[in-house]
């Protein structure tokens, strides 16, 4: 597994060389590759070896050297139990959405209850397009065999992997649930309105005008031992209304984020003495966004920045991080 931050030319020989591949990066140079054994997705920002950069002549390519086979399709409409049918016995999957779909919100919603989603690693992330084109660029994936773009599709590659390699999946959240009010919601969704606050019934939107919350940082819970994020789109305190990039659940306790004083040195710190260069990271556009990454570099993960990124479910404000080892020896 290789990680390279490529001009198009370059991209489209290692296309040609028939390599297995992931790759991000503007619409314009995804749409100069040549078709092939590979899916992509727009970005305009990535996590390189010096820290955070917006590039449009650029595009992130991590080829998978141990594959043995792959397979690749757009899944749309309400084949997304596709995702768990068509993958293979010993591998992982790689998955692309487009931000602001109706994919995307099928994803967030109906992925986390697919039989047998847990079993093997759904690594990937939500594509996005420049801040500045918000609203005038559509984000969209690419099945690079079949030649296919969308605007509103699960773009899936599915890879096998000899048995002596392992997938490993992993992410790292910087943040954790801070002192405020405990927050739960009667019914799941990404929009709210009504929620319970400390047991009293409360209207989100002016809760949290009135307090003055910083929604630049999520709410957080504990999902079965994992503390998932919940990050704030808009705050409409006049219609009371709050729409996150994430589905809230019911029956889940969730607290504002404690603030994170060093994001660069928190990432040094998650990295520890592995080689998280090896890795294929994804980060949240937020972290870049709040934490300031472009030019600070993130403890050696590198990868692309994203709308939102899957760990098995859709997360945000989380780096996702995915990587190929050798199976322990049987004794």
């Amino acid at each position: 597994m290789q990680n390279a931050f490529l001009p198009v030319e370059a991209a489209s020989a290692l296309v040609a060389s028939g390599a297995v591949l992931f790759i991000s990066g503007p619409e314009t140079l995804l749409r100069q590759l040549p078709q092939g054994n590979w899916i992509g997705a727009t970005t305009a920002y990535f996590i390189v070896e010096g820290g955070g950069v917006s590039r449009e002549d650029r595009l992130f390519c991590t080829r998978f050297d141990e594959a043995v086979a792959a397979r690749s399709a757009i899944l749309l409409g309400d084949r997304l139990a596709e995702l768990v049918e068509r993958r293979y016995d010993h591998g992982f999957s790689c998955v692309v959405v487009p931000a602001f779909s109706a994919a995307l919100q099928r994803y967030a919603v109906e992925g986390p209850d697919l039989s047998g989603l847990y079993n093997q690693p759904v690594f990937g992330w939500v594509a996005g397009v420049h801040l500045g084109k918000v609203g005038s660029e559509t984000p969209k994936v690419f099945d690079g065999k079949t030649g296919i773009v969308s605007e509103d599709g699960v773009a899936a590659l599915w890879i096998e992997l000899p048995d002596t390699i392992e997938p490993h999946l992993d992410i790292v959240n910087l943040f954790d649930a801070g002192d405020h009010e405990a927050i739960s919601f009667p019914e799941a969704g990404f929009d709210v309105t009504d929620c319970c606050i400390d047991g009293v019934h409360a209207n989100l939107a002016r809760y949290v005008v009135a307090n003055g919350l910083d929604t630049r940082l999520p709410l957080v819970a504990d999902y079965a031992g994992a503390m998932i994020n919940v990050s704030f789109q808009a705050v409409d305190a006049e219609n009371g209304r709050v729409r996150f990039y994430a589905p809230v659940v019911p029956g889940v306790t969730y607290r504002l984020a404690r603030p994170v004083a060093d994001y660069a040195g928190a990432y040094a710190a998650a990295a520890g003495d592995g080689r998280a260069e090896t890795m294929l990271s994804c980060n949240c556009i937020l972290n870049y966004l709040y934490a300031d990454l472009e030019g600070h570099p993130t403890g050696g993960f590198v990868g692309p920045v994203t709308f939102g990124e899957f760990a098995y479910i859709l997360l945000n404000q989380t780096l996702s991080c995915f990587s190929l080892r050798e199976a322990p020896r049987s004794t």
